[in-house]
């Protein structure tokens, strides 16, 4: 049975679309974007010296991206001043957040926590949490549906 456009679009609102991030050094967080993102499904479907982006593509459609910018100053990411504080990513299951912490450390990631169970954001909530070149605080999660 096909899926209703309408129902398919129903489903999805509110779910964001795509987020840009601004990079410091696009050369350096290309790779580990493409590690980080490859691996959760994402492709890159654009690469020009200023600008990266990644689609999470579904059944041929587009359903979220996520692409770099160069940054126009060299100010690191504080996540603790005005602006986004962190970015979190679904994982499959358990075993997916430790395959995506196994990936990164080799990648040689910054880790700041390895996966582990955090009760106090849900029963069953499973997270790894690491950052980018730039600090940016990224995770990713299963959480029992």
């Amino acid at each position: 049975m096909k899926n209703d456009p309408q129902e398919t679009a129903a489903r999805l609102r509110g779910v964001v679309h795509h987020i840009d991030l601004t990079v410091r050094d696009i050369a350096a967080s290309a790779p580990f974007y493409e590690a980080l993102l490859g691996f959760l499904g994402y492709t890159r479907v654009k690469h020009e010296p200023a600008l990266h982006v990644w689609d999470l593509i579904r059944d041929g459609k587009v359903i979220g991206g996520i692409a770099l910018r160069a940054a126009r100053s060299d100010r690191r990411h504080d996540r603790y001043a005005a602006g986004l504080h962190h970015l979190a990513f679904h994982a499959a299951d358990r075993a997916d957040v430790d395959r995506a912490h196994a990936l990164m450390k080799e990648k040689g990631a910054t880790i700041l926590d390895a996966p582990a169970e955090y009760p106090q954001y849900g029963a069953g909530y499973y997270a790894v949490f690491l950052a980018d070149p730039d600090g940016l605080k990224l995770e990713v999660v299963h959480l029992p549906m």
